[in-house]
């Protein structure tokens, strides 16, 4: 199926922790995975202080190779729990527990089509120290699948991922700060319910950051735009492209691009909002970069979010 996937540095402008985006039901959470779309500002709060949060993420995504179409809606809630002060008074220790629900629905040529539901579990883990950050995640999910042919049952399935990341941020003046990024993803596929291994992966991946923040109307507004490359080093049997699209032992090089463009708007000292749309292209065999010949694939989609916090 498709997978999806988010922002910021002193902990007094953002919450430690990063997302992803095109790739994995999770995704859509919007800052649990890559470095693409972090939860909103919050105030500084005394040294040794909690923080808590809940979201509630939307997600629409749609993909295209030769032949197949493929479209996923997502439903995605987390809470998360932040400890300031763990080496010192400002950095910041943050757990983010996860779960969400995909539907995708894939029409090929023919017109046989396949509906496939996919429940997923994640836990993240980030630590925040001034302009730097870095985070890890494990994610588990589970593919339902049927199809339009009759007597035909396409085969359940399940996997794993587990994601490093690490980022920088710089600020500059007139609020505007750039983040480099740089992160490991390693996928395992697996027949129904984590019965036999089917095959792995492991992703490269970095990228770059760069948004502000303004007053406008009387709310703060922190518009961002991200972009990423990756490649796909090692891969095994039927392993995944960010625990996404099939890739066999041959298809090591495949690569791709993403990127997104978001919109998060701060109400009220608890409560935000956000609006991003995004998109992804994956090729293969491993041209110098995506979109240069080779089976492509592209996804495009948008994503809304909101997120509580005390």
């Amino acid at each position: 199926m498709l997978r999806f996937s988010a922002e910021e540095s002193d902990f007094d402008r953002r919450n430690p922790f990063a997302s992803r985006e095109v790739s994995n039901p999770f995704g859509a959470l919007a800052y649990a995975k890559d470095p693409y779309v972090k939860a909103p500002a919050l105030a500084a709060p005394p040294p040794a202080a909690w923080l808590y949060g809940a979201n509630l993420v939307g997600s629409g995504d749609r993909a295209q190779a030769s032949g197949v179409e493929v479209s996923v809606a997502t439903m995605t809630g987390a809470v998360d729990v932040t400890r300031i002060g763990i080496f010192t008074a400002t950095d910041a220790l943050t757990f983010i527990a996860t779960g969400s629900h995909s539907w995708a629905h894939t029409f090929t040529t023919g017109g046989v089509t396949t509906d496939g539901s996919i429940p997923s579990t994640s836990g993240t883990l980030s630590y925040l120290n001034g302009g730097f950050s870095t985070d890890f995640t494990a994610l588990a999910s589970w593919t339902r699948n049927t199809s339009s042919v009759a007597l035909v049952a396409p085969a359940d399935g399940s996997s794993m991922a587990y994601t490093w990341n690490g980022q920088y941020r710089f600020d500059f003046p007139y609020t505007v700060w750039i983040e480099p990024t740089v992160g490991l993803t390693y996928s395992e596929s697996y027949t129904a319910n984590f019965g036999t291994k089917a095959g792995d992966s492991t992703e490269f991946h970095g990228g770059l950051r760069v948004g502000f923040e303004a007053d406008l109307l009387g709310f703060k507004i922190q518009p961002s735009i991200s972009g990423q490359y990756y490649r796909i080093v090692d891969a095994s049997g039927a392993g995944a492209v960010g625990g996404a699209v099939p890739v066999a032992a041959g298809m090591i090089g495949t690569n791709g691009l993403r990127g997104s463009a978001k919109v998060n708007v701060l109400w009220t000292p608890q409560l935000s909002s956000y609006l991003e749309v995004h998109g992804s292209s994956i090729n293969v065999p491993n041209p110098l970069l995506p979109g240069v010949g080779g089976l492509g694939t592209s996804i495009a989609g948008s994503q809304a979010g909101l997120r509580y916090t005390w």
